[in-house]
């Protein structure tokens, strides 16, 4: 079987101009983070048919996407919220160049990012644990930095997933701002890997706004009419919205938030010093 792994050869193919497509050929596999490399770049994936590895294993996989704001601080270190978040989730994540490069500790993750900086850096998510794996994506705000988690997670009980991510936000937010995230759940190979195969469709499973992302849209009285709980710090609490059901149940309350937030009597008012919005937002 052949992978398909986010490594420098990879890395450097994607900064090509053409037709920003990655063919493989019949049974190849694409590693989470090569997948979440493609996404990033807007590239995409285009395998040659092919029938799937019968013998590979299939379970339930959680999809993150989540934003920590950091205040900019000679204190501050990149890494430590993200791996707070996963190891409530029992993931133990690192990170590094690309894949197959030595891991990264947040002191040089950090310094790496701000040699980088004013551009965006981007980092592998894997390591030793095959639980996980995607990006970590580092971005200078106008007054802030923000670390963005884009990753796959291997879920081994599917009851105990809410407490797990409720308590990874909590973990997250203990001295930052958690920002925003996405979260949705799909059947499919839990060894690393993406084949050819769909194995299931993502489905959405909850979204959070972060208190600064509440205020800019004035949500921050709405958050129990809208069906929301709060998480994070009592005083400038999240929002955690829960999509329940099965997948046509869970779509539908998705739609039906994001009707919600956009209708008359939500309208955000203007919010000074804001950053504006961040991937995964409520919109």
């Amino acid at each position: 079987m052949t992978i398909v792994r986010a490594d420098a050869a990879f890395a450097a193919r994607l900064g090509h101009h053409g037709e920003r497509v990655v063919e493989t050929p019949p049974g190849a596999v694409l590693s989470w983070p090569a997948l979440h490399l493609l996404a990033e770049h807007g590239w995409r994936w285009r395998p040659a048919a092919a029938a799937g590895d019968a013998g590979a294993p299939v379970g339930d996989l959680l999809h993150v996407d989540l934003t920590v704001e950091h205040a900019p601080s000679p204190r501050t270190l990149l890494g430590p919220a993200s791996e707070r978040f996963l190891a409530a989730l029992g993931r133990r994540p690192s990170w590094s160049r690309y894949e197959g490069d030595a891991p990264l500790t947040p002191a040089a993750l950090t310094e790496v990012a701000e040699r980088r900086s004013p551009a965006p850096t981007t980092f592998v998510v894997g390591g030793a644990d095959r639980g996980v794996g995607g990006l970590l994506v580092v971005e200078r705000g106008p007054r802030s930095v923000f670390e963005t988690l884009r990753v796959v997670v291997t879920v081994e009980d599917l009851r105990g997933l809410r407490d797990g991510l409720q308590a990874g936000l909590r973990s997250a937010g203990l001295g930052r701002h958690p920002q925003s995230g996405l979260f949705s759940t799909s059947r499919g190979r839990v060894d690393g890997v993406t084949d050819a195969v769909l194995r299931g469709p993502v489905t959405p499973l909850a979204v959070f706004a972060g208190a600064r992302a509440l205020r800019a849209r004035g949500l921050t009285g709405s958050v129990a009419a809208l069906g929301g709980r709060p998480v994070g710090a009592v005083r400038t609490p999240g929002a955690l919205f829960w999509f329940d059901g099965a997948e046509p149940e869970r779509w539908r309350a998705a739609a039906d938030l994001a009707r919600a937030v956009r209708g008359d009597g939500l309208r955000p008012d203007p919010v000074p010093g804001h950053d504006g919005g961040r991937t995964g937002e409520v919109r």
